[in-house]
């Protein structure tokens, strides 16, 4: 006959005193969803690092009509801050180049396609989560579409007082051609 081994009987106010603790452990590591609050980038702060975040999907600006579009997600830090914040001054530009493109030395001079933001203008586009605050930015194509398998797309923010900044490039499969 198999004996199961035997386990101390736990008092209930130490089970519940755990449940408590997971219970407010998981609430603490939930995001939040509100635009309100947060980092808050220029003005007082520096933005030192750009995250882009490329969904390879394309979306079309019209219902049922041909994708004409893709998205990105931009997350801006300071020193010392792991999570994203809010840009309060400045411009920030979404580079496009037809292609894979290298490191920063070897990217042309021209992107194929530009998009550019104020901080005002970025406003709108702002989404707070477990990352912190985010920019999620529909991005049309318009005129003389890509013709590569993939695209380059390359973050440049300019504040307002001192040198830009770039983005690592991320690649992603062309969907627009």
């Amino acid at each position: 006959m198999t004996r199961f081994p035997h386990f101390p009987v736990v008092p209930f106010s130490f089970r519940r005193a755990c449940a408590s603790l997971f219970a407010l452990m998981l609430l603490g590591f939930t995001g939040c969803s509100s635009t309100s609050g947060g980092l808050q980038l220029g003005r007082g702060g520096s933005v030192q690092e750009l995250h882009l975040f490329v969904m390879p999907v394309p979306i079309a600006s019209t219902p049922g009509g041909p994708p004409d579009g893709m998205a990105v997600r931009v997350f801006a830090s300071s020193k010392g801050r792991a999570t994203g914040g809010l840009i309060r001054d400045g411009k920030l530009e979404v580079l496009a180049f037809d292609g894979t493109v290298g490191g920063a030395a070897r990217q042309p001079q021209t992107p194929t396609r530009a998009w550019s933001f104020t901080a005002t203008q970025l406003a709108p586009f702002a989404r707070t989560g477990s990352l912190g605050t985010g920019y999620e930015l529909p991005l049309r194509w318009t005129g003389t579409r890509p013709a590569g398998d993939r695209l380059t797309i390359v973050l440049r923010y300019t504040p307002t007082s001192g040198p830009a900044l770039t983005s690592v490039p991320g690649v992603v499969q062309n969907l627009l051609k």
